[in-house]
């Protein structure tokens, strides 16, 4: 999966010189994470939801009247950005991405097109991704079976006895099994008689871990 068919494509985006609490409007406004500034057509940092909220509610906290004045009329988003952030770019897979967030303990990422903006990946692309590879809200049977080992011809195989018991297969993957070189095998199939593919997998060998 590459990164440019499931990021964000680029919407909002700010300038150094704009004001924090401008920032903190649009990133109110359309529930956003994370915010791009960009000078020029350049990326020149990022700005956070969370780095905003904790200047204002240090701001408020303080009931300094001074201090709110300054927040809401001269402090800008170059003052509170990060700068030089990392980044993704728009060729990176999904799974380099995941990667790089666990490496960095980061859940959104700007991404790159050379130097130009093109979009935002983040933990919530992912999970509507997962949603899907899931089909979560769908009417599915729901079968994993464990400890498979994954040779030539396995999967095949096991789309096949889902096949002739008169199910439909509608996705598979594989999950690895820790370091056994084994892996789990998850299906969703569409089927009125799954009663016939538990028992068909069982005769052909497989362990079900899970058939809901």
């Amino acid at each position: 999966m590459i990164v440019k068919n499931w990021m964000l494509p680029q919407q909002y985006s700010v300038t150094s010189d704009a004001l924090a609490v401008e920032a903190a409007m649009l990133i109110e406004q359309h529930n956003l994470k994370m915010l791009p500034v960009v000078d020029g057509g350049r990326l020149r940092g990022v700005v956070h939801r969370r780095d905003l909220s904790e200047a204002a509610r240090c701001v408020s906290g303080s009931g300094d009247v001074c201090e709110m004045n300054y927040f809401r009329n001269k402090l800008k988003v170059k003052d509170v950005m990060v700068r030089m952030p990392v980044t993704v770019s728009i060729g990176d897979t999904v799974e380099d991405t995941l990667i790089k967030g666990r490496k960095h303990m980061m859940s959104t990422f700007p991404v790159l097109d050379d130097d130009r903006v093109v979009g935002v990946v983040s933990d919530r692309e992912i999970y509507v991704t997962l949603y899907k590879l899931l089909e979560a809200g769908q009417q599915r049977v729901r079968i994993t079976l464990k400890n498979v080992v994954l040779q030539q011809g396995t999967l095949s195989q096991i789309l096949r006895i889902v096949d002739e018991s008169g199910g439909v297969p509608s996705a598979i993957f594989t999950v690895p099994e820790n370091k056994s070189g084994k892996v789990r095998v998850v299906l969703r199939v569409i089927s009125d008689k799954p009663h016939r593919i538990r028992e068909a997998l069982v005769k052909a060998g497989y362990a079900i871990l899970e058939f809901n």
